[in-house]
């Protein structure tokens, strides 16, 4: 039975993680709760709690995302700040180093929206672009390659196409203006809804689809909203 969050009275923005969730609110700050076995709740500790704690630091959040073990937030200044589990590179700061407070991602400064899988984030920019970074054994960082990033890598197939993102655990998929959705990433479920069960570390077209103008990926799946308003999950 659904209960009301204690404390939050003017939640903006909502993300839910493995196993814990955050909230922003009106004034710009972010609030977490859930487990917090990495930091991911960014109070500076590693307690756990059932009631909301917030971020420090953050202050001017206009959206923000969550993994297993890790949180962002993308910032007024349009810049993104992480905090939590690092062991793959998921904050973008350069290191692998776990941080109970947020950290500044990396050469982000023109973010509009982030996005969580388990152990990488992604972040679109102003113009259309898109960057990746954290875990990548199954390419879903989406530079062509199968190494772990600690900074933010290019999406270079979808140069100046990107409007919505989507992660998965283990894939990513985004929303081009054009209505088309790529994916990329682990496949084994058939994720990537290219037709096969290949991972792939570069962006393909999800095929069978018309023109779509909203997308929702989950642990190992995808949903997409078509402009007829009927829904096509793979």
């Amino acid at each position: 039975i659904p209960e009301e969050v204690t404390g939050i009275t003017t939640a903006a923005a909502l993300a839910a993680g493995s196993q814990h969730t955050c909230a922003v609110l009106a004034s710009g700050a972010v609030r977490c709760w859930g487990d917090n076995s990495f930091g991911q709740l960014g109070d500076g500790t590693g307690n756990p709690t059932t009631i909301p704690v917030t971020v420090t630091g953050i202050s001017t959040a206009r959206a923000v995302a969550t993994g297993t073990g890790h949180s962002c937030a993308v910032l007024a200044d349009a810049t993104v700040k992480c905090w939590g589990a690092n062991a793959s590179g998921q904050l973008g700061d350069g290191t692998t180093t776990p941080s109970m407070a947020p950290v500044t991602v990396s050469g982000i400064t023109t973010a509009t929206d982030v996005v969580a899988g388990a152990f990488h984030t992604c972040a679109r920019l102003t113009g259309g672009f898109m960057r990746c970074w954290g875990s990548n054994g199954f390419g879903q960082v989406g530079d062509g390659s199968i190494v772990n990033r600690s900074v933010p890598a290019a999406v270079e197939a979808l140069f100046h196409q990107v409007t919505t993102l989507g992660a998965g655990n283990d894939h990513t998929c985004a929303l081009l203006a054009s209505g088309t959705v790529k994916c990329w990433g682990f496949n084994t479920f058939g994720n990537l809804g290219d037709g096969t069960f290949v991972d792939s570390p570069t962006p393909v077209i999800v095929t069978g689809m018309g023109s779509a103008r909203a997308l929702s990926s989950g642990s190992h799946n995808n949903c997409a909203r078509m402009t007829d308003d009927t829904l096509r999950c793979w």
